[in-house]
Parts: structure tokens; C-alpha cells; sequence
């Protein structure tokens, strides 16, 4: 054998796996093991060797689990530390080590064994385990040395294999038994009860939880009948009874089976449990296995489970009762999105459950509108999709399509369905129908819109118009018109027109004023026939339907009108459109109906109040006059008897009476007191008169209550009033009046004188002017002639022709001025004649207009004539031409250069008129009342140096007064001044 020095305690003597199989032999520290002793004697007696062991090599020591031999310490503690062991290297070696003298061993000479135990000659072979690890040696030992022989080795090898045995059986075994123990360890930490009987139900294994769950230990319950255990009085006959089966069979129907029984513990209480059985064949017998639990726990689970599950299901039946119980229509989604329940209310409002529906779906398949009922709803706008997206919905108005076609209003209230952990069920929503309340209050608001219009209007017709924009405002009409009946009931006009903002109705309302005859258009239809008229067909229901193609333009589909009655007649006529088909209500008629009666009070009520506020106005409005005038008031009564009684009193006694009027006492008598005694005739006429019944007045002296005598002038107005008598009067102080018309009559005399002494100083004025005129006229005629004579000399000095037409121009001025006034002098007196004939104006005109052309061309002014073909006039045509003539030069002289003239002439139907207009420099406002005065001129002609005489306006007045016309002055729409004359055609001055 090679002999190798390595170092024995790591490599394979430490491996693990040998270790562990080493410990699982339990021979580290076991006592003797007797199958070993023999094997380990038999080797000591076969070789003759003094020592024979059993050797196992632990990381630390050697064991030697059997020895022959052995003495002192060792024997006793029948180990060594590994450095006394050669068994080590035969472990590590994994192969026989053979020594005939240790001391000369390379690996041996240094072992402690060698003083310790005299362990010289050493032949050992390995001890396997059954999976080949080496656990130890089995080897022989003497104390001198030895060659050991091939038989010997044999023998020594033999036995190894002999031990090898022994070991594998005994961990053979130790493994059995460890997996029994295994096996029982999880028996009895198993919480199910563990049994085990013979097929005659002879109890051989029993668990620690079966005697928890029976009661029964372990020690008492094997051996015994498991009838007697566990199984009820009623059931052990039919228990026995299968065995018996399973016995004659040799095999059971229930193995593998899990079992609901009944069984009993010791204390008699009986329970259920589950069982599992398992029936094996051993040595030719059977055996049951079983493992059973209390399923008390389970059983009332179940039970309970079963409880709730049926609850569950009558929740279920109960909540869908009264689901389908509610009018409120509920609709639910899955965590799909998907339509999974609509409840009876709303089965009967679609009148079709269509199943799962995606949410894009809903809104098209079940007609689902906004709130105005014109548009679709968008999937997003749906309020289960918005339930099912999060949101929690609260009061959405929407409009839904009912199976009979007639829109249903509802308000609908959702959101989603969240388990706690965040999870999304689905999502649920509650459509309340609220079309009747929606209508009423729809009616409610209208009436109050009605009402508060009525309450603001300030007259009927204002009040009817609002009344219509209100009704059909809150209703969502279109448009509304009030129409109205002339005063004449001969036509029906349109009031106001109504339309609803945003829409244009500009076709069907148009921008100016509608009358229709009676029956015609819907207005004049129902002032006709008195009715209400609701169609969606006006075209053929009223035969006179005038507007019928602008309302199919703007769509219009539906047409009310409803009469305003006021004393058995109709006064108005409202009228409603829309654009679209509202069938015939009769709520909404009701209401319409109240609004008309509403509307006809108002104006009736209006009507009272105007009069009374008339009334009331003119009373504060007399009581303000009579306030303000010294005038006193009173109101009597006359009874019977003759007495009087105050009614009324004015508060402006004072000044007629001196004091307040007594009103407590007869008038009569205060009067018969203060009346001046010289009068009281008059009082007892005026007294007598009245109590006839006949309206007197008197003027009398009165002595006032402050001592004053006064004057007063008594008006009274008696009228019947059932038996009484009542008597109006007023009584006005006239003392100042009395004084005044003595006054008057004093100075009436002296204007008389006055007026006599004016006319003579006129008169005595116009002879002088006319006598000074007619003596100046024949010496400025001389000087005149003589100065044309001397002025036709041709061989006059030129100096002197200068100065001699300068005194024909001043006596030529002069002799003008001197003409004026004897015809100023002449018409005023009356005393000039007018050759009055048949004269056509144009010619005159004309030829006063070309006379003056020249003098206007010099100006560079404009002359323009607009002269209608006139009518002849009675007129004496020189005056009149110089009537023409004073007004042309006057317009041209005052009108600045490059200004214009205008004469127009036309007919009227009494005669004909002038005009003669310039852009001259005008005429103050203030002065145009003095313009016909003589000798006066304008401000604006004085500053400007302009000469005149301030005559010829006033020649032109008395020549046209002479002729019965007129003549005014007024300032130009341009600047300047315009004349207009007027002449009368011929009549009975002509």
C-alpha cells in the first residue's frame, strides 16, 4: 500500500453529506450495538489479533461503535481524538490501509496510538454506507508487528462487508423509524382527526386531534370498536353493516370519497363531519384510514350562506318589485358599460328593453334630447355615461321620446357603483318624470310672468303686450302678437309683435304695421267668430290664413289665437306661433283662457282707474284752480223744509266773506245777518228763486266778519238729487270790480275826449301833409322843368351841367318823396281811387322784372322767377306795379354783389300769392313787426349806410290793404328777407 502524507481532517473526512449520513447511523453515541460485538470478536478470534474494532470517523474523533479488546481510558470512553485514529486515512482514502509496523509508517510513526495503545501492526477496511460514503473502518490491531496474510485480510474484509450490512440495515430502519415518527409528528400536529381500524372496525391508530375532536386518548381508543367511539346509537347497525359488505367484497365503494356524516364524542354531542377514507390491503387484511373534521363550523356557514344566499335572492325579487313598483324609472350598467336593467317604469316608457347596449347607443336607440327638445343627446351627454365615467350627476333636465310619440320631461339623478377597495361595479341612474309638474309649473310661471306684467303695465295696451311676450316666453313659443279693434270696429290692428330671442321672423312678422279686415288672417278669424282657434294645419282650418307662406318660410307649424272679451264683445285678439307641433291642451287653454280674462279686467280695471285718475286729477286740478282764485265755492243742500246745508266750502272764504263761512249753521241765516239791510230784497229774490229750481245769481253788499263791507256777485246752479235740492254756487268779491268799472267809467269819458282830440290832430296832420305836399310839388316841378331845359343846352359849361344834374337827381328824389306821401295821405283818407280790372299777373310780372334786370346785372346778382299760369285777379295794375317795382329795388338795393333774387307766383284756392325772396343782409327779428311803418328802416340798412326813406314799405302795405290782400315779411331759410303778397280772386269787394 503506497503510503502518502495529506492532511486527513479536511478534504473528505469533513464532508457534509458524509457527516450527516455518519449521525443518521445513531452509533456516534450509542451504547453497544451487540450485532456489531460479535462481528468484532469473531475477527479477533479468526485473525488472533489482540484488538479488533468497529471505527467511525467523525470530523473531530473517532467512535468506535464496537470494539474487542479495548482497554483503560478508550474502553471506557470507547472514543479517541482523530490524532490517535489510522482509521482516518482509510476514510480518506476511501481504500484498505495495511501496516505491519507502524513506527516505520511515514503517515503512522508519529501517531500518539503508537505510545498510547501500542498499536504497531494495523490492517482496516473501509465502512460504506449503502450509497458509498464512507463512514469508518472495520480493522484489527496487534501490539507488535505483523505481516498480515492474505486469509487474514480476507477474513478482516469479509467482516467490513458484515458491518457494512449491519449499517445499512440499522439506517435502514432508523429511517423507517424516522418516518414513522415523521409520519405520526404529522398525525398529531394534523388538525384533522387521523383514524385507523380493521375491517371488523377495530380502532389501531387514533391522533392526537381525534382525541380532541372525540374526547377519547389514544391509550383508550385503540383497540376498541369505533362504533363505540364515534358513531351514533341510530347509525351503528347500518355501520356494521358495511363493514361486513367491505369484508365480503374485499372492497369499499366510498374509498376516496369525501363523506358528510354524522358522529357522537364521548359527552355525547353530536355533530357532522367530513371524511376521507382510504382502504388498503396489509398481511392480507384490510384496513380503513380515515381522516375526518368537525364541519359544525362549515355546516352552519353553509347554512348561513344558504341563508344569505336565499336572503339574497328575496332582496333581489324584493328590490326588483319595487323597482318595477316606482314611477321613477331607474337604468343600471355593468363594469362593462353595458345596459344590464331598466326597471318596469321605464320598460313602459320605451315600450322595448333592447338588451346590452354600448354606451355610443343609448342615446339614438331610446330618443334621448336635450332639455329643449331639439337636439340629441352626444354619448358623452347621457347621464349613465357620465354616471359610469365618475361623475356624480344631480338634476339633469332631459327630453325623452315615448313609445306613444309624445315627449316626456324628466330629471334624472346618477352615479357610480364603487366597492370601497375602488373597484367600479357599474353605474346607476333615477329618471323622475316630471312633465305634469314641469308643465304646471311651466303654466305657474307663465301665470305669474302674466301677473307681474299686468302688475307693471301702465296701460291696456301695454298690458296686453306684455301679457303675450310673457305667456309665450315661458312656454318656449316663438312669437305672440296682441291685436287690437278700432275704436270704429271696422278693422283689426296689430299692437305689438312678439318673437322669441335668437330667431328671426322677419318674413312672417314684418317691419310695418299689419290691420286685417274682420275674418281675415287669424286675428280678424277669431274677432269673427268669437272662438279660440288651435291648429297645426292653419292653412286649411282658417280659409283665410293670409300670412300662410311666410309662416311655412320660418317654419311655424302651430297656431293659437284666443279672443279678449270685454262686455260681451271682442276688443283684442292674442295670438301665439311656434315652430312646432304642440297639440291642443287644455291646461295650457285654461290658463291662456285666464290671461285673456286677466288681460279684459285689466283693461276694464285700467279703464276705471284712468276715469277715476281723470276724475281725480280734474278735482285736485279744480281744487288747485279754485285755490288759486279769489273766487269762494260752495256746494248746499235745500231740504224740505226749506232749511240749507253745507256740502262743500272752497278754502278761500276770507277774501270774499271777511272769514271762514260758517258751515255748521243754515247758510240762509248767516246770510239774511251779514247781507247790507238796503239789499236783502235781492237776497230773498235770489233765495226764492233757487227754492224753484231755477238758476239765479245777484250782485249785494255784504258786511264780512272783519267788519268790511264788500261787494260780492253770487252765481247759483240748483239741480234735483233724489227729494233733495242741491245748489252749486260761487261767490266772487267784486268790490274792486264795482270800484274799478266807476274808475272805467270816469276814464272812458276821457279817452272818449282824448281819442276825439287824437283823430282831429291825425285828421289836421294828414291835411298838412297833403297841403304841403301839393304846395311843394308844383315849385319842385318848375325846378325840374327848368332844370331839363337848361340841361338840354349843348353849349352848357361842363361844370355847370355837373351841378345842374346833381339838382335834377336831389329834385327828382325829392318829387318821389313828395308822391309817397300824397298817396300815403290819398289811401288813408280813402280817398284814392283803384282802377280795379280782370288782370293776368304774369305780363306785369314780367315786365317789372325785365325793368329791373339792368340794376341787378350792375350788382352781378341772380334773378329766378318760378310764375305759375295765374288766374286773373281784380287789381289796378299801376299800383300793383308799384307795388312790384318798391319790392324789386328794395331786394336789389339790400342784397350784397353776387347774391340772388327769387319770385315765385302761383294760385290758391282763394286767390293768388307772390313770393319775392333775397340773400341781402336781412332784417332783425325784432324790427320785422315796425317794417310797414313809415318812415322806418331796419338797423342793418341804417348801419350800412344805405339811404331811404322808410316810405315805400309803407305805400306797398296801403296799396295792397286797398286791394283786400296781404303782405308779411318773414327772415329767408338762406339769410336775407322774403315777401309774400296775397290777393283774393273777385268777390264781394271787387
Amino acid at each position: 500500500m503506497p503510503n502518502r502524507v495529506e492532511p486527513v481532517e479536511s478534504g473528505r473526512v469533513v464532508d457534509p453529506a458524509r457527516l450527516r449520513l455518519l449521525a443518521a447511523t445513531g452509533l456516534l453515541d450509542s451504547a453497544a450495538v451487540p450485532s456489531l460485538d460479535r462481528l468484532t470478536s469473531l475477527a479477533a478470534q479468526l485473525v488472533g489479533a489482540p484488538l479488533a474494532l468497529v471505527s467511525l470517523v467523525d470530523a473531530d474523533r473517532q467512535v468506535f461503535a464496537s470494539e474487542c479488546g479495548l482497554s483503560g481510558r478508550a474502553a471506557v470512553e470507547r472514543q479517541t481524538p482523530l490524532s490517535h485514529s489510522y482509521c482516518k486515512y482509510v476514510v480518506a482514502d476511501d481504500a484498505p490501509l495495511v501496516v505491519a509496523d507502524a513506527r516505520s509508517d511515514e503517515r503512522l510513526r508519529r501517531s500518539p496510538a503508537i505510545a498510547d495503545g501500542q498499536a504497531i501492526a494495523y490492517a482496516g477496511f473501509p465502512v460504506r454506507s449503502p450509497d458509498g460514503q464512507v463512514l469508518g473502518s472495520f480493522c484489527v490491531v496487534d501490539t507488535r508487528p505483523r505481516q498480515w496474510t492474505e486469509h487474514e485480510l480476507a477474513i478482516v474484509e469479509g467482516l467490513a462487508q458484515a458491518v457494512e450490512s449491519e449499517i445499512a440495515v440499522r439506517l435502514a430502519n432508523r429511517e423507517l423509524l424516522l418516518s414513522a415518527a415523521r409520519m405520526q409528528a404529522v398525525l398529531d400536529t394534523a388538525q384533522d382527526a387521523f383514524v385507523s381500524m380493521t375491517a371488523d372496525g377495530v380502532v389501531v391508530a387514533w391522533n392526537a386531534a381525534a382525541e380532541r375532536l372525540f374526547g377519547w386518548p389514544a391509550g383508550e381508543a385503540v383497540g376498541r370498536a369505533v362504533t363505540e367511539l364515534m358513531i351514533p346509537q341510530r347509525f351503528r347497525a347500518a355501520h356494521d353493516a358495511g363493514l361486513a359488505r367491505v369484508r365480503s367484497a374485499g372492497v369499499s365503494t366510498l374509498a376516496g370519497q369525501r363523506l358528510e356524516l354524522a358522529a357522537v364524542d364521548r359527552e355525547g354531542r353530536e355533530f357532522p363531519i367530513e371524511l376521507t377514507l382510504q382502504v388498503n390491503a396489509e398481511h392480507g387484511e384490510l384496513v380503513f384510514h380515515a381522516f375526518l373534521h368537525d364541519i359544525t363550523s362549515r355546516k352552519q356557514a353553509q347554512a348561513q350562506l344558504e341563508s344569505e344566499r336565499q336572503h339574497l335572492a328575496d332582496e333581489r325579487t324584493f328590490l326588483q318589485a319595487l323597482l318595477d313598483s316606482l314611477d321613477a324609472g331607474v337604468v343600471a350598467c355593468d363594469d362593462n358599460g353595458r345596459l344590464t336593467l331598466f326597471n318596469q317604469a321605464v320598460r313602459r316608457l320605451h315600450g322595448v328593453y333592447q338588451g346590452p347596449l354600448a354606451d355610443e347607443a343609448w342615446a339614438q336607440t331610446y330618443k334621448l334630447y336635450t332639455s329643449d327638445g331639439q337636439h340629441i343627446l352626444a354619448p358623452e351627454q347621457v347621464p349613465l355615461a357620465r354616471a359610469f365615467a365618475g361623475e356624480t350627476v344631480q338634476g339633469q333636465h332631459l327630453i325623452i321620446e315615448a313609445a306613444s310619440g309624445q315627449p316626456r320631461r324628466f330629471v334624472v339623478n346618477g352615479r357610480p357603483i364603487d366597492t370601497p377597495d375602488g373597484r367600479r361595479l357599474g353605474a346607476v341612474v333615477a329618471m323622475h318624470d316630471i312633465t305634469d309638474a314641469h308643465h304646471a309649473e311651466t303654466l305657474r310661471r307663465a301665470r305669474h310672468a302674466v301677473a307681474e306684467a299686468l302688475s307693471q303695465a301702465t296701460n291696456a295696451e301695454q298690458a296686453a303686450t306684455t301679457a303675450a311676450a310673457a305667456v309665450a316666453g315661458e312656454l318656449g313659443w316663438v312669437c305672440a302678437e296682441y291685436w287690437q279693434v278700432t275704436e270704429d270696429r271696422q278693422q283689426i290692428v296689430r299692437v305689438s309683435s312678439w318673437t322669441a330671442p335668437g330667431r328671426d321672423l322677419s318674413t312672417f312678422t314684418g317691419a310695418q304695421p299689419l290691420t286685417f279686415d274682420r275674418g281675415q288672417g287669424l286675428p280678424g278669424y277669431v274677432w269673427q267668430h268669437a272662438t279660440v282657434v288651435w291648429t297645426t294645419d292653419p292653412g286649411t282650418d282658417i280659409t283665410a290664413f293670409t300670412r300662410r307662406s311666410a309662416a311655412e318660410q320660418t317654419g311655424l307649424r302651430t297656431v293659437i289665437g284666443l279672443p279678449v272679451d270685454s262686455a260681451d264683445r271682442v276688443v283684442g285678439v292674442l295670438a301665439f306661433f311656434t315652430d312646432t307641433e304642440v297639440p291642443r291642451d287644455p291646461d295650457v287653454l285654461t290658463m291662456l283662457g285666464s290671461v285673456c280674462a286677466h288681460v279684459s279686467r285689466f283693461m276694464e280695471r285700467r279703464r276705471a282707474e284712468d276715469l277715476a285718475l281723470d276724475l281725480a286729477a280734474a278735482r285736485h286740478d279744480l281744487d288747485q284752480v279754485i285755490a288759486r282764485v279769489n273766487d269762494f265755492v260752495w256746494r248746499l243742500r235745500m231740504l224740505p223744509d226749506g232749511t240749507l246745508r253745507v256740502l262743500y266750502t272752497s278754502s278761500n272764504s276770507n277774501d270774499v266773506y271777511g272769514g271762514p263761512f260758517p258751515t255748521d249753521t243754515d247758510p240762509a241765516k248767516t246770510m239774511r245777518r251779514q247781507v247790507h239791510p238796503d239789499d236783502h230784497p235781492i237776497l230773498e229774490e235770489f233765495f226764492t228763486t233757487l227754492a224753484d229750481n231755477e238758476q239765479t245769481e245777484m250782485e249785494c253788499r255784504v258786511v264780512g266778519a272783519d267788519g268790511v263791507t264788500r261787494w260780492l256777485w253770487v252765481r247759483a246752479f240748483p239741480r234735483r238729487d233724489g227729494d233733495h235740492l242741491v245748489v252749486d254756487g260761487i261767490s266772487t268779491n267784486i268790490t274792486e270790480r264795482r270800484q274799478l268799472a266807476e274808475q272805467r267809467e270816469q276814464l272812458l269819458t276821457a279817452q272818449q275826449e282824448q281819442v276825439h282830440r287824437l283823430r282831429e290832430i291825425d285828421r289836421m296832420k294828414d291835411d298838412l301833409v297833403a297841403v304841403v305836399s301839393h304846395e311843394l310839388r308844383n315849385p319842385i316841378g318848375v325846378i325840374r322843368s327848368y332844370t331839363e331845359m337848361l340841361l338840354d343846352e349843348p353849349d352848357l359849361p361842363e361844370r355847370q351841367r355837373t351841378d345842374l344834374t346833381v339838382i335834377d337827381r336831389t329834385t327828382s328824389h325829392l318829387e318821389h318823396i313828395v308822391d309817397d306821401l300824397l298817396d300815403l295821405a290819398h289811401l288813408d283818407a280813402g280817398g284814392a281811387k283803384l282802377n280795379r280790372r280782370p288782370l293776368s299777373l304774369v305780363r306785369l310780372l314780367r315786365d317789372a322784372i325785365r325793368a329791373h334786370e339792368p340794376a341787378a346785372a350792375t350788382r352781378h346778382l341772380t334773378i329766378t322767377t318760378d310764375i305759375d299760369r295765374l288766374r286773373p285777379v281784380p287789381a289796378d295794375a299801376a299800383r300793383l306795379r308799384q307795388v312790384l317795382d318798391n319790392l324789386l329795388s328794395n331786394a336789389i338795393k339790400y342784397t350784397p354783389d353776387g347774391g340772388t333774387v327769387t319770385i315765385t307766383a302761383g294760385n290758391t284756392t282763394t286767390g293768388i300769392t307772390i313770393t319775392i325772396t333775397d340773400t341781402g343782409i336781412g332784417i332783425p327779428a325784432d324790427q320785422y313787426p315796425h317794417l310797414f311803418t313809415r318812415f322806418f328802416r331796419a338797423s342793418t340798412a341804417t348801419d350800412r349806410g344805405i339811404k331811404g326813406t322808410g316810405l315805400g314799405l309803407a305805400v306797398t302795405k296801403a296799396i295792397i290793404d286797398a286791394h283786400h290782400g296781404t303782405i308779411t315779411a318773414q327772415p329767408a331759410a338762406h339769410g336775407g328777407t322774403r315777401f309774400t303778397i296775397t290777393l283774393p280772386n273777385g268777390g264781394p269787394h271787387t
